[in-house]
């Protein structure tokens, strides 16, 4: 079942996609808006659900850092893109202002599809009793941070290593 959570690694480049698509057909932010907005909210119901009913929590981790490491590209592009498209945009007439909104939440959606199973992990991991309390608030928090949830990504995959050589 954790094998699912494959497809969040391909979903942000679908969005690329859809946002490169719309910017060839006039008047197509609206119908962007929409898609982007339907498959976020069932690309982020999915991660919950995938994550809360995975049996082998071991491999959500290793699956979660696999996704993590798969979206490092997009990442880099989208930033890049995003940063060009909005400047570009603001220079005409503030016009920017309007496409702000879709590259935000994109971004916030494509990262909690990897949040999500990284933080059941931690939980689970403290359930266990398998990590202290103080080392869960950590990964909790420092999961919700660009760049460092790629390393805590490693951390928790490691802790779950330890587990399973412990047995």
């Amino acid at each position: 079942m954790e094998n699912l959570l494959y497809l969040n690694a391909v979903m942000p480049y679908v969005y690329l996609l859809l946002f490169y698509a719309s910017s060839k057909i006039a008047d197509s932010w609206g119908l962007l808006y929409s898609i982007c907005f339907i498959l976020m909210i069932i690309e982020i119901i999915f991660s919950l659900i995938v994550a809360l009913a995975a049996h082998d929590k071991s491999k959500l981790a290793k699956v979660n850092l696999i996704v993590k490491l798969i979206q490092i590209p997009y990442y880099v592009l989208f930033f890049i893109v995003a940063t060009g498209i909005f400047s570009i945009l603001m220079a005409l007439a503030g016009a920017g202002i309007f496409v702000l909104p879709i590259l935000i939440a994109i971004d916030a959606a494509v990262f909690a599809t990897t949040v999500i199973p990284a933080e059941v992990c931690s939980i689970k991991l403290k359930l266990e009793n398998k990590i202290s309390f103080v080392k869960m608030v950590g990964y909790l928090i420092f999961n919700l941070w660009y760049v460092l949830d790629v390393i805590l990504a490693f951390a928790i995959r490691k802790d779950y290593k330890k587990i399973k050589t412990i047995f």
